[in-house]
């Protein structure tokens, strides 16, 4: 018999690099009007942080805000919710979301990169 072979982690199954938000975009779960930290976003989807535990398998739409008040509105859907630990050492909850097919157009995902890779975030 075999010995099970590890899964690779969700960064190396990742078809798109993720860049770190630092802050320049917040989310808002619209259904739940809860409001979540943007960790980090790519071409094929984003993570956040949460208070709470997030259902997986659930598609969202979350409202987009980056710091010079620029805002879009994308369906996603969650991949998956583990705990974690905040900088100041609070537990939250971190939940991967891809973008789901034709609700975030090329354009809207290519800005929301921008403003987490451009020095001013604008």
């Amino acid at each position: 018999m075999t010995a099970p072979q590890p899964r690779p982690s969700g960064s190396d199954r990742r078809q798109h690099l993720r860049f770190p938000a630092a802050d320049r975009l917040l989310g808002t779960l619209i259904a739940h009007k809860l409001p979540v930290r943007v960790r980090d976003v790519g071409a094929g989807g984003f993570s956040v942080e949460s208070m709470q535990p997030l259902a997986t398998g659930q598609v969202e739409a979350v409202q987009l805000l980056a710091a010079d008040d620029w805002s879009a509105v994308v369906e996603a859907k969650s991949l998956y919710c583990h705990p974690s630990v905040s900088r100041d050492g609070l537990p939250l909850f971190v939940t991967g979301y891809a973008f789901v097919p034709d609700s975030a157009n090329a354009e809207t995902i290519a800005t929301l990169v921008q403003k987490v890779t451009s020095v001013r975030g604008t």
